[in-house]
């Protein structure tokens, strides 16, 4: 009887012990930064147990849907902004095949783009630029000195090429000397700029016709402007000759237009 005793406690404590052994956890680390992409995770099933016991963000428990073959680390809802460290725990058990990160990449920075020219076409007066390494989704914004300070003045997207990297877009020059310049953007949020390019225009002077105005601003041309007030806020902008004032009460503005800034009074 003892040794049948014996033999059976030896039996229950094995199986405990295989017990404890299926619940053991083990640990995925994975660190990088937040360029506005999710993680997906395939996650293993065995024996109606999927491999995934839990998952943390910089130290929190996240609310993510882990209980299916593959799922989002929704990386959106946890208010991070671009470039922000990520440290990534995924608790698993040990016991079933180990969780895959299927898109590692989209926590790693993406530095293999540059610019290689840039320049303006002197009978179009277009700029022109061409690119080196520019990966699938990205685009460019084409920005132009005024105002001092980098005013966008068009877009672009990567399917906009001319032929093979290189890319052009119509400039909006104003009297006297104009720069300008290309803003890369990819979709991991990361930036590079071009060189700045000069041209001297030959694009009449544009003035305003009336520093008191009514309902109508005017000018003696088409200009490109913003019209703010005393606080800074802008409140209208746009490309004319003339501006319409109606929806803003009585008051002093800025009216920012061809290469100037001034201030005008609405009766």
């Amino acid at each position: 009887m003892r040794l049948l005793f014996l033999v059976v406690l030896f039996l229950v404590n094995f199986l405990a012990s295989a017990g404890d052994i299926s619940n053991m956890l083990d640990r995925l680390f994975i660190n990088g930064n937040y360029f506005g992409e999710n993680l997906v995770v395939i996650n293993p099933l065995q024996n109606n147990r999927f491999a995934v016991e839990s998952v943390e963000v910089n130290g929190n428990k996240t609310s993510d849907e882990i209980n299916s073959s593959v799922f989002e680390i929704d990386l959106s809802v946890l208010g991070l902004n671009q470039g922000d460290s990520v440290n990534i725990v995924i608790n698993y058990f040990s016991s079933i095949e180990k969780p895959i990160i299927y898109n590692p990449e989209v926590l790693e920075s993406n530095n293999s783009f540059s610019f290689e020219t840039i320049y303006i076409d002197k009978k179009t007066n277009k700029l022109v630029w061409t690119t080196n390494g520019l990966p699938n989704k990205a685009t460019f914004e084409i920005e132009q000195y005024r105002w001092e300070k980098w005013v966008r003045i068009n877009s672009l997207c990567i399917k906009d090429s001319i032929s093979l990297n290189t890319y052009s877009c119509a400039t909006t020059p104003y009297s006297g000397k104009n720069m300008f310049r290309v803003k890369f953007i990819d979709s991991k949020g990361n930036i590079v700029y071009s060189n700045s390019v000069k041209m001297q225009s030959k694009t009449p002077e544009i003035m305003l016709a009336k520093s008191k105005v009514d309902n109508q601003m005017l000018f003696t041309g088409e200009t490109m402007y913003q019209i703010y007030n005393e606080e800074g806020s802008i409140l209208l902008s746009g490309v004319g000759s003339q501006i319409d004032m109606t929806s803003l009460p009585s008051g002093k503005y800025w009216v920012n237009y061809d290469n100037k800034t001034e201030l005008v009074k609405k009766k």
